[in-house]
């Protein structure tokens, strides 16, 4: 019998994870295994001669970084972040070679069940892909059953060109109505070069129960677009595993968040509440589906636009007072898709204009950022920028790199500097992020590395509201732009005198008859009985 098993993820905590011996000691990097889980599991492991079985050998323990003796994945022997695969593997030698080793399990006793992954089955740009087939032999050494491991299609989550297996757990599991196994070989068919073993989770006896999650998340209200982190917690199943996220207005029909594949999700705070949840995937492939966490309505926020009137003069000139930013259901690394061979923004909007640096904010998973794109995606003459932005009330990371072979300093501070070059027809640029809460950021064009230009190839530069205004900034080296953005924790206040009476009831019923945005509390542009009941939900919370 043949089966065919597409890659997944993988690990159960009843199974030969590599990271321990039986006796609790840690294994350790190429450790050579051979009888040391017989006594307890029953199984031995040997490397042996790929057509008479015989022995020739033992594998070894690879430890997840350098030295790099199994796979590439997200690094030197590192798996995809999240599937729960540990960080030690067995392999077949310390090397990457165009042949990787024969493995050979040998049972003490037959068993009817066994199940496993092997990591990091991925293809080549070349076409080549990577293939395992795994063998279950009776006492004869007959083959009596059979699973082949390929390497699946898309591409790498690793950001490497070795395609969506690349880093990923691959499970494969043996169901017998009786003890007639005795063996299992795992053996390398495919024809991919650069190779080698990396098996884990091995349950040599049984198959793990099908696997079940939870969700949770922090309650209350956060300020428009702050992250808040929803954490999932698997149980059973063959672990590495495969996580899709999900989100849906509150009550709605659920759809996939494209890119959210990890264990923990930072859903941002949005104006009206929503649900998310999460799938799971197990490396046999049985799926389980979360229960539902609520993140309640974000605290209204407000942006506004300043230009420094003169280079150097401390003194800024208010654009707008009503700029958003651009919401988005994906990550911002999703939603501009920057690709080896389409080094650009693909995203939707704004729509980008030649040799124009275009500045907007963004909320999507993540959170909060603030991005620049220099030029667009087509037969632009090239150009490059140095760029500073000093922020206060928040000290962010690079929340995207355009190009990571750009230089961008002083992550994780309130300072942050870029220096970019680019080429037809890409683009070039880089978000800050998450910005939560209250913030400022003053950024300008400014000779942050010496000796290079400071705008080259751009003719203007502009701010994108969500809205659809478009602001023209000054294309100006040394000259300042500002966005303050202010979080409103006490949205019911409308009277400002910090606390919450009859006054700022008669302030909304009166903003409310006028039409007046400020009484828009849920956002949808609409005046209606949803925003009465927001107001009057936010008056009972009251102001912390």
């Amino acid at each position: 019998m043949l089966g065919v098993f597409a890659w997944a993820s993988c690990a159960s905590g009843q199974a030969i994870d590599f990271e321990t011996l039986p006796s609790g000691a840690s294994t350790t990097d190429q450790q050579l295994i051979s009888d040391e889980y017989e006594a307890d599991f029953g199984v031995r492991f040997d490397l042996v001669d790929p057509v008479t079985l015989v022995s020739i050998g033992s594998p070894q323990i690879a430890k997840v970084g350098a030295p790099q003796t199994a796979f590439v994945g997200c690094g030197a022997d590192t798996p995809l972040d999240g599937q729960g695969v540990g960080t030690s593997f067995l392999t077949d030698d310390n090397s990457i070679s165009n042949q990787a080793g024969t493995l050979l399990l040998t049972y003490t006793d037959p068993v009817a069940q066994a199940a496993g992954v092997i990591l990091d089955v991925d293809g080549r740009n070349t076409g080549a892909l990577e293939e395992w087939t795994i063998e279950a032999l009776d006492a004869t050494m007959s083959i009596i059953d059979s699973v082949v491991l390929v390497a699946p299609g898309g591409m790498s989550e690793c950001g490497g060109a070795n395609g969506f297996g690349d880093g990923r757990a691959a499970g494969f599991l043996f169901n017998h109505a009786s003890a007639d196994i005795h063996f299992i070989v795992l053996r390398y068919t495919g024809n991919a070069s650069s190779i080698g073993l990396a098996f884990d989770n091995f349950t040599p006896t049984t198959i793990p129960p099908p696997p079940t999650v939870t969700t949770a998340a922090s309650t209350g209200s956060e300020c428009f677009g702050n992250p808040i982190a929803i954490i999932s917690a698997p149980n059973q199943g063959l672990e590495g595993f495969l996580y899709q996220w999900q989100h849906a207005s509150v009550g709605g029909a659920f759809a996939d968040i494209q890119g959210e594949i990890l264990p923990t999700l930072l859903a941002p705070a949005l104006a009206q509440a929503h649900d998310y949840r999460v799938v799971i995937t197990d490396a046999l492939l049985r799926e389980a589906i979360s229960n539902v966490s609520t993140i309640s309505p974000a605290y209204p926020m407000s942006w506004t636009l300043k230009v420094e009137t003169a280079v150097g003069s401390g003194v800024y000139d208010t654009i707008a007072t009503d700029i958003t930013p651009h919401q988005f259901n994906e990550s911002l690394t999703t939603v501009y898709d920057w690709r080896q061979n389409e080094q650009y923004y693909h995203g939707g909007q704004p729509f980008l204009t030649l040799d124009r640096s275009h500045m907007f904010m963004t909320v999507a998973p993540g959170g909060q950022s603030l991005v620049f794109v220099h030029d667009a995606a087509a037969a632009n003459g090239g150009g490059r920028t140095e760029m500073r932005a000093e922020f206060t009330g928040v000290t962010p990371n690079y929340a995207f790199k355009d190009d990571p072979f750009d230089l961008y300093r002083d992550e994780g501070t309130s300072v942050l500097r870029t220096r970019h070059t680019w080429g037809a027809p890409n683009t070039d640029g880089w978000a800050a992020g998450p910005l939560t809460d209250s913030w400022t950021a003053a950024i300008e064009f400014t000779d942050t590395f010496t000796g290079n230009p400071t705008i080259d190839g751009l003719a203007d530069w502009y701010f994108y509201s969500a809205d659809g205004s478009m602001y023209q900034l000054p294309l100006e080296a040394d000259r300042k732009v500002m966005i303050e953005a202010v979080c409103n924790s006490c949205p019911a206040d409308l009277t400002g005198d910090g606390s919450l009476n009859f006054f700022d009831i008669s302030a909304f019923l009166s903003s409310f008859s006028a039409m007046d945005p400020i009484a828009d509390f849920n956002g949808d542009g609409f005046f209606n009985f949803f925003d009465i009941s927001a107001f009057l939900i936010a008056f009972s919370a009251g102001c912390p």
